[in-house]
């Protein structure tokens, strides 16, 4: 990236430009189609059929997927480059959205979630691509940005599939199952539609960081050697580390195991103990989110101001307690304020631990780093379990499989394991992380 000059550091957001740009334009796009309809995912299954371990096994494939191919997402953005990498790799990842539309029981939604999750490996790209586009000193309020434009869309696209639920369920004159399954083919209709449309956009505008003369080349002939390189690579990375990158992902493995053990189960939870309608859970994640969004732009400032770590701190000490009051929800507004403060702690949480991690890693390794840990540290979910790095898929797999066993067992169970979990992760960031003298550019 070359260096940007004071003129061109004008007005606030003088770093949204080029890469960063399109970036949050796709991110746009995908959040406008696919939060129409991935809130409302458990209940799909359940509709097609799936019991609650059904729900939990289809979570866990879809996350042991991401295995396979990361590493060579993350070797290939840093031998051969970033851009080409993402959109074809987003073309092929549209089209793993057909078996959503076509599925007809919970079995072919599995193999929809597995095919779609295994063709994220283009992930660590795109997440090398960002740190490589923000300078040092305004990451914080980049991510921040970066993560609060798309959640604007978020906030009425729930909105929109609730409304689009009931609209089927009402007029339809099929049963409410049926009738969510209809405006749920629709939504992922629109959903493999502008998948398309993100990656011809990925394609034409976003500008390589690597340098071309860096770049190696490689042909369909060369994917034996890749993908053992791929792996090599990741024990390689692993023996560069230095401790506090190391207790990263180990923090990072012990959440992933307990945040998907939770996250398919928040929905269901606020319908079946709690109450709510379908609908109505589509206008917690409208408020939530709205109230999220407003507070996006100074808490990912703070990040900038207090230190990553702190703003790590910040979010993680304040995450356990709400998750654990979770089971003590009343009604609608009580669930509301719940997911509103989880919001929150994504909100400083995900930028501090962005920062930090894009902080540690010199450009020429982030791809293969990525791929191992991921770029967003921990996230408390509260639908699906949202990817990571290779090395948290077997924890998360094994994790949202367990859930679906603890829910079955006892609803309540799985905020209590997941509070004390995550309270266990903030002491270890506290006394074993420890921030960079230096960001790496």
């Amino acid at each position: 990236m070359t260096a940007i000059s004071e003129q061109e550091k004008k007005g606030t957001f003088w770093f949204i430009q080029g890469n960063i740009k399109i970036l949050i334009i796709c991110r746009l796009l995908w959040s406008l189609s696919t939060s129409i309809v991935y809130p409302y995912f458990s209940f799909y299954i359940a509709a097609l059929g799936g019991s609650k371990q059904d729900i939990g096994f289809i979570s866990s494939i879809g996350i042991l997927a991401g295995l396979f191919l990361y590493p060579v997402g993350g070797f290939l953005a840093d031998k051969s480059g970033r851009v080409k990498l993402i959109g074809y790799s987003t073309v092929l990842y549209a089209f793993a959205h057909i078996p959503f539309v076509l599925a007809n029981d919970w079995k072919t939604l599995a193999v929809g979630q597995f095919l779609s999750q295994l063709l994220l490996f283009y992930i660590p790209a795109m997440n090398a691509l960002s740190s490589d586009s923000l300078p040092p000193g305004v990451r914080g309020k980049g991510f921040a940005i970066m993560m609060a434009v798309p959640q604007a869309i978020r906030i009425i696209a729930p909105v929109i599939g609730g409304w689009l639920i009931g609209y089927y369920q009402a007029t339809s004159g099929l049963s409410e199952d049926l009738a969510l399954i209809k405006a749920v083919k629709l939504a992922w209709t629109v959903a493999f539609a502008t998948g398309l449309v993100v990656a011809w956009l990925r394609l034409k505008y976003l500008t390589e960081t690597v340098e071309e003369d860096d770049a190696e080349s490689y042909t369909w002939g060369d994917s034996l050697t890749v993908l053992k390189d791929s792996y090599l690579s990741v024990i390689e990375s692993i023996r560069w580390m230095n401790s506090s990158l190391k207790t990263i992902v180990v923090i990072e493995m012990i959440a992933a195991f307990f945040v998907a053990m939770s996250a398919p189960f928040w929905s269901l939870f606020a319908k079946d103990v709690v109450g709510l309608t379908v609908p109505q859970w589509g206008n917690v994640n409208f408020w939530s989110g709205l109230v999220a969004l407003l507070f996006a732009l100074p808490l990912g400032g703070a990040v900038d101001r207090w230190g990553a770590k702190k703003s790590v701190m910040a979010g993680m000490l304040v995450g356990p307690i709400i998750i654990f009051m979770f089971q003590y929800s009343t009604g609608f507004w009580a669930v509301t304020a719940i997911i509103t403060m989880i919001s929150l702690a994504n909100k400083i949480m995900i930028p501090g631990f962005s920062t930090l991690i894009a902080n540690m890693i010199p450009r020429e390794r982030r791809g293969r780093i990525y791929s191992i840990l991921g770029e967003r540290g921990v996230q408390i979910s509260w639908g699906n379990f949202w990817g990571g790095g290779v090395l948290l898929f077997p924890p998360a797999a094994l994790g949202a499989w367990v859930g679906g066993q603890v829910y079955a067992y006892s609803p309540t169970l799985v905020w209590q394991i997941t509070s004390a979990a995550l309270f266990v992760c903030a002491l270890m960031i506290h006394f074993m992380v420890k921030e960079p003298e230096k960001a790496q550019i």
